[in-house]
C-alpha cells in the first residue's frame, strides 16, 4: 500500500470536510458518552478544533485514514465539545 503526504482537516475543501464529518460522527459516537444528540455545528466545531491529520491510501480501493497520532487530540475535543453542546 502507497500513500500520500498526511494533510490536515483543514487543508481539505468543504465538500471533502463534510465527509470526514460524517465518517468521524460514525466512528466516535459509540466510544462518547453523550446524553443526547449534539448538533452538526458542534461536530463541525470539534473536528476543526483538533484539526485531524488524515493519510490518503492507495491499495485495491483509496482510502482516507485518520492518522493514529491525531486519535487521542480528537477524542478529547468532541467529548469536551459535545458535552458542552448536548
Amino acid at each position: 500500500m502507497s500513500a500520500s503526504p498526511y494533510c490536515r482537516f483543514s487543508s481539505i475543501c468543504p465538500t471533502v470536510q463534510a465527509l470526514v464529518i460524517r465518517l468521524i460522527q460514525e466512528e466516535f459516537t459509540p466510544q462518547l458518552s453523550l446524553s443526547t444528540e449534539a448538533p452538526e455545528a458542534a461536530w463541525s466545531r470539534a473536528i476543526a478544533l483538533a484539526d485531524p491529520s488524515f493519510l490518503y491510501c492507495t491499495a485495491q480501493e483509496p482510502t482516507i485514514r485518520l492518522c493514529p497520532e491525531s486519535y487521542p487530540l480528537l477524542h478529547q475535543c468532541l467529548q469536551r465539545e459535545l458535552t458542552k453542546a448536548a
